[in-house]
C-alpha cells in the first residue's frame, strides 16, 4: 500500500484504528477453514462518517475493501477476504444500541453489536423483550448473521425477516437508506419494512453492494410462558416419521419455533471430543464407540428440540397436539418450563462440586439449550470444532479460530419431506465416510416446508493430511449436493466461486448490479465471484 494511501486513513482514523504490522494483522488471518489469505491492513472506523472516508480514499487508491461486524465467521472464512490484499473494514468498534422501543418490540444497532450485548441490554432495561440468538456464540453479531441470512430457533428465528430498515454506505460514499428510512420526517421507519417503491434491503445481503452500518431489527416480546420440548428416538429408521410431524407441527402452526433433529455423532460433539485413545488413533469414530459414547451421555440416535409459546392455555393445547403426533414416532419426549429450571438451580446450589461430573454437565446443557430457546446466546454448540483438536477446549470465550480447531460448514436446504431427507442422508454419509470423518446431521427447519442441515466437517488442523483429506471431502460434497439438487444456503470464501455460472442469467444479473453500484470493484471484490 502507498504511503500517501496509509497516510490518509490515519488521519482519517487515527493511528490506534489503522493496523498494519504483522502482529496486528495475525488474528484476522486466523480461520477454521483451510484458507492462508494476505491482507494490506486493517481500517476500524467508529462512525458512518469514517466508514465514508475509507470508502473515499480507497476509491481514490483503487484499494478494495473487505468489511466485517465482528470476523467470527467460523467455518466460512472467519475475518478472512475471498481475494488477497484486501484492506480488511472492522465494524466492531461501532457497537451502538441506538434505540428499543417495549412498545412496538424492535431496535436499532449497528455491526459491532453483539448477541451478548443485545442480551444485556434488554434485559438490564427490563424491555420485556427477546432477541432471537444463533449457535455461534455470545460474541457474534446480530447485524452480520442477518445479512448472511442466517437463523436461529425461536419464532423469529428468520433473522433476514426480521430486518426493517438499512443505512449502507455505497462505493461512491453516499449513505443509502432503505425502507421508509430515507425519509426524515418518517414515523414508520421500522415498523413497515418495505417502504414505497422498489424493496432493496434483500441485495445487500450474502452480496458486496455496500458496508451496511445500521439495521432495524424486529424483537419478540416475551411470551406468558414458554415451555421447550424435547424429542428421542433411538433408531435411525425412525427420521421419515419425525420429519412428517416436524412438518405437521410447523404448518399447522402448533409449534411456532424451528425444530432441530440432532443426530447422536453432531450431539457427541458438543459433550465430548474425539475418543483417540479409544480408538487407536484410527478415523473414522467407529459405530460401537459411538454407541458406548451415547450411552454414557444419555444421547439417542436422533435428539429433537422446539418449544411453544403464549399464555398457559395456548401452551397446554399446543402440549397436548404435539404429544399425540409425536406419539409412536418417539421413544421418549419431555417438556422443561421455567418452574424446572429452578429446581436444577435449587439442586446445583444445595449439591454443588458434591454431583457427578455427567450429572452436572447435563444439567449445564440443558439450561443453555433451554436459554437459547428464551432468546439468551450461549456457547454450547461452540465445542463442535474442537471435536478433532488436541487440546481440551477452554471453559468459556471459545474461539475455534483462535485456537485453531479445524471446521468447515455445508449448509444444503432440502425439502421436508422424509424421501429427500434419506436421499440427502444417504448421499451425504457415503461420501464423509469415504474420508474417514464422522457424519455428524443437524437439520433445522427454517420454515414449515424447508430445512438446512447444517454439516460441520471437523478435522484437525495441525494435520496436513486431514487437512488435505477435509478440502477434497468438502468438494465432493458440494459437487455432489449440486447436481443432486440440494443446494446450500451460504458458502465459504474458499467456494464461492462454484456456485456461480457466468451463463446462468440470475448470476449476470447480479454482475450489472454491482457495476451499477460499484463499477470499480472496491467493496468485497469475489465475494460470490463478483
Amino acid at each position: 500500500m502507498k504511503e500517501e494511501a496509509i497516510r490518509k486513513f490515519r488521519d482519517a482514523l487515527g493511528p490506534e484504528d489503522f493496523l498494519d504490522s504483522s502482529q496486528a494483522l495475525e488474528r484476522y488471518l486466523r480461520s477454521t477453514i483451510p484458507v492462508h489469505r494476505r491482507i494490506a491492513a486493517v481500517a476500524r472506523p467508529r462512525s458512518v462518517d469514517q466508514v465514508r472516508a475509507v470508502v473515499a480514499i480507497a476509491a481514490q487508491h483503487k484499494i478494495p475493501l473487505y468489511p466485517i461486524s465482528t470476523g467470527k465467521n467460523w467455518g466460512y472464512g472467519s475475518a478472512n477476504p475471498v481475494r488477497d490484499d484486501n484492506l480488511i473494514v472492522d465494524l466492531s468498534q461501532m457497537n451502538r444500541i441506538i434505540e428499543v422501543n417495549s412498545t412496538l418490540a424492535y431496535a436499532v444497532i449497528e455491526p459491532g453489536v453483539t448477541q451478548a450485548k443485545l442480551y444485556r441490554y434488554l434485559e438490564e432495561h427490563g424491555t420485556g423483550l427477546m432477541m432471537d440468538p444463533t449457535g455461534s456464540g455470545p460474541q457474534c453479531s446480530v447485524l452480520g448473521n442477518a445479512l448472511e441470512r442466517g437463523y436461529g430457533i425461536t419464532p423469529y428465528g428468520d433473522h433476514f425477516a426480521s430486518i426493517c430498515g438499512l443505512e449502507v454506505v455505497l462505493a461512491n460514499g453516499e449513505v443509502l437508506r432503505t425502507g421508509f428510512t430515507h425519509y426524515p420526517q418518517a414515523r414508520s421507519s421500522y415498523v413497515y419494512k418495505y417502504g414505497i417503491g422498489p424493496y432493496l434491503d434483500g441485495i445487500f445481503t450474502q452480496s458486496n453492494y455496500g458496508i451496511v452500518t445500521k439495521m432495524g431489527l424486529w424483537l419478540m416480546p416475551k411470551p406468558q410462558h414458554t415451555e421447550v420440548f424435547y424429542f428421542f428416538a433411538q433408531n435411525e429408521s425412525d427420521l421419515p416419521g419425525l420429519i412428517n410431524a416436524v412438518r405437521s407441527l410447523l404448518l399447522s402452526g402448533t409449534v411456532r419455533s424451528a425444530i432441530n433433529l440432532v443426530h447422536r455423532d453432531r450431539a457427541l460433539t458438543m459433550t465430548d471430543q474425539y475418543p483417540w485413545t479409544a480408538m487407536r488413533y484410527a478415523q473414522p469414530l467407529h459405530e460401537g464407540v459411538a454407541r458406548r459414547l451415547a450411552k454414557k451421555r444419555n444421547i439417542f440416535t436422533w435428539n429433537g428440540v422446539g418449544a411453544v409459546y403464549g399464555t398457559r392455555q395456548q401452551v397446554k393445547a399446543s402440549k397436548k397436539v404435539i404429544k399425540a403426533l409425536l406419539k409412536g414416532k418417539v421413544d421418549r419426549i419431555q417438556f422443561v418450563s421455567d418452574q424446572h429450571i429452578r429446581f436444577l438451580d435449587v439442586i446445583l446450589d444445595l449439591f454443588g462440586q458434591r454431583l457427578p461430573f455427567g450429572l452436572s454437565k447435563k444439567i449445564s446443557l440443558l439450561k443453555q439449550s433451554f436459554g437459547i430457546l428464551k432468546g439468551k446466546p450461549a456457547e454450547v454448540s461452540l465445542k463442535t470444532p474442537y471435536w478433532r483438536a488436541h487440546q481440551s477446549p477452554p471453559q468459556c470465550d471459545l474461539d475455534p479460530a483462535r485456537d485453531n480447531c479445524g471446521l468447515i460448514w455445508l449448509a444444503p436446504v432440502i425439502p421436508m419431506q422424509a424421501e429427500d431427507v434419506k436421499l440427502f442422508v444417504n448421499l451425504v454419509r457415503r461420501i464423509v465416510a469415504h474420508y474417514r470423518f464422522e457424519t455428524c446431521l443437524t437439520f433445522t427447519a427454517v420454515n414449515p416446508r424447508a430445512l438446512d442441515c447444517s454439516l460441520p466437517i471437523l478435522y484437525d488442523k495441525s494435520d496436513p493430511e486431514e487437512i488435505s483429506r477435509a478440502e477434497a471431502c468438502y468438494e465432493h460434497l458440494l459437487k455432489e449436493c449440486m447436481a443432486s439438487g440440494y443446494i446450500p444456503y451460504r458458502t465459504g470464501i474458499q467456494s464461492m466461486k462454484n456456485l456461480v455460472s457466468p451463463e446462468d442469467h440470475y448470476w449476470r444479473v447480479v454482475h450489472a448490479l454491482k457495476k451499477a453500484l460499484d463499477p470499480d470493484g472496491i467493496i468485497a471484490p469475489g465475494r460470490y465471484n463478483v
